[in-house]
């Protein structure tokens, strides 16, 4: 799992938490325990004579905010509510320990290999969770949520800030943009090492690859966060390059990469780019809120995002007067090549093309983008009625589809952005023609708490085979050879991203596909 998606995860569990939903209760290990096991272990280790720094350096690791704690208590936890479900504490507490070693280099195997492969995978997961209430100290990646400010505290809980939002509704390179752009908005210089300095960043586009003997390491050092630089290891940005031997002896280091290079370069443009804009803003936004926070006075409520509202105000603004520019001399320059094809200056027309066309669409991408990133943080869910929402879809797709829907009146309304769902209800049934279905029946009800609202799209085509039921919500995946990959994909991140409810395609038995989403229902319905 890459750090994004890391990231991304305690971002979700941190949103789970304030929605409301409890975890179930599990064993942990106690800490002595836990503490002797890894001492144990440690000594186990030593017996194999590893180099004494890297023992050395093993140790602090694992003892850094009780890292070893909150490692052995996720794994617990992630265990049970895995293939230990309901095993006995003695078992639990063996495969903890064994998950232990195997993280420390201890090459221990489990009693299968599919069950060591689990471990492992577990193992890592757990080792960046933060850790379960009640045990020690946040990890790093936690804190680190906190530090960029994408985590906020609020009274005795944790909430998604709006930085945690955007980042949660971007993927890949747009993703890693963002992190960097909000780490260097807010950095405090080279030797921070919660957030890549533009230093830093110049630093290592000066010098891309730094691989040196430990000995030198130690004697000349860079002025510079190793922390950030790590970071940036995990983020694609660099190749980290640790504990390679030859005849001189120990080296380490890091290679910057292409791909990294081009994106600390967009970092450093002297130009602001949407993102430049939007991490900025939110970023003061965050300070501002603390800072009152820290005084005590009232409003903070609606002070917080403002500066974001007006920069989506004023980017509304903007790119509706360059795309009004921007669109005309587009389609006029499109009449004017047409016009001189077959005459004397087409040639010459044609050298400035290379240099017209690209410019043109990169200014309206560049304002679309603008437009999009400052609006992720700055629009407000609104409330909507599901039945109509569902009217809407159906009635905007021309198809053969027989549709029923079979949806109480009264139930109540939903939050989020409506016309995202209405398109995610769109994608749902064009996957369900594309794949040959005939009929599709959408059912809803209300759960007993008055909570969620349970609605199910069932369809009678060919159906989802049980290994393919996950994968098809990732983007780029898709069972046709035709498909796209993104209609699904699409659906998961409004239901789960915007709506904060649950997608899954689950089992019918008659056959077909059957879709089957929980969505919160919004806590002020105005009837």
């Amino acid at each position: 799992m890459s750090f994004i998606e890391e990231l991304k995860e305690h971002l979700q569990n941190v949103r789970s938490a304030q929605d409301g939903h409890p975890a179930p209760l599990h064993f942990v290990p106690e800490t002595r325990w836990i503490r002797a096991e890894f001492v144990r272990l440690v000594e186990q280790l030593e017996r194999t004579k590893p180099a004494p720094a890297l023992l050395k350096s093993l140790h602090q690791s694992w003892n850094q905010d009780d890292q070893v704690v909150s490692f052995a208590s996720n794994l617990a936890i992630l265990l049970q509510e895995g293939f230990l479900y309901g095993e006995p504490r003695t078992n639990i507490e063996e495969h903890v320990r064994l998950g232990m070693a195997r993280r420390m280099g201890l090459h221990l195997p489990a009693s299968s290999l599919t069950r060591q492969l689990e471990i492992d995978r577990l193992a890592d997961k757990a080792w960046h969770q933060a850790p379960p209430p009640g045990t020690a100290q946040m990890n790093r990646l936690a804190k680190y949520a906190l530090e960029i400010r994408a985590v906020r505290r609020k009274a005795d809980r944790h909430e998604v800030a709006s930085i945690g939002e955007v980042l949660l509704a971007l993927s890949g390179r747009d993703a890693v943009q963002w992190l960097l752009q909000v780490e260097a908005a807010q950095s405090v210089g080279p030797v921070d090492d919660w957030r890549l300095s533009r230093e830093t960043a110049e630093y290592l586009l000066q010098h891309p690859e730094d691989v040196r003997l430990e000995y030198f390491w130690e004697e000349y050092s860079i002025a510079h966060s190793w922390e950030t630089i790590r970071r940036l290891g995990s983020l694609g940005i660099l190749e980290l390059v640790e504990e390679v031997r030859d005849q001189a002896g120990l080296h380490s280091g890091y290679k910057l990469l292409n791909e990294g290079k081009r994106i600390l370069e967009l970092l450093l443009t002297p130009t602001e780019t949407p993102f430049s804009v939007l991490a900025a803003t939110l970023s003061q936004d965050e300070s501002l809120t603390a800072l009152e926070k820290e005084g005590g006075r009232a409003g903070i409520d609606t002070v917080f995002n403002s500066s974001a509202i007006a920069t989506a105000r004023q980017a509304r603004l903007v790119v509706h007067e360059i795309r009004n520019a921007l669109i005309p001399a587009q389609v006029a320059l499109g009449s004017l090549y047409n016009s001189v094809v077959g005459s004397q200056v087409e040639a010459a027309v044609a050298r400035f093309r290379p240099r017209i066309d690209p410019g043109i669409d990169r200014a309206l991408k560049f304002v679309t983008d603008l437009l999009k990133t400052s609006e992720l943080a700055a629009r407000a869910p609104e409330g909507f009625d599901l039945l109509r929402v569902l009217a809407d879809a159906v009635a905007s797709l021309a198809t053969s589809l027989r549709i029923k829907l079979d949806v109480a009146p009264d139930l109540p309304s939903l939050s989020g952005y409506r016309e995202r769902f209405v398109l995610a209800i769109v994608n749902l049934l064009r996957n369900a023609e594309q794949a040959g279905a005939k009929q599709v029946l959408i059912e809803s009800e209300l759960e007993a708490n008055n909570r969620n609202i349970l609605l199910t799209v069932d369809d009678d085509g060919p159906g989802v085979r049980p290994e393919d039921r996950e994968r098809i919500f990732q983007r780029g995946i898709s069972l046709r050879s035709s498909g796209a990959g993104e209609g699904l994909a699409l659906v998961k991140e409004v239901v789960e991203i915007e709506l904060h409810g649950k997608v899954a395609c689950v089992d019918k038995p008659d056959g077909g596909a059957r879709f089957r989403m929980r969505l919160p229902v919004a806590e002020r319905t105005p009837r």
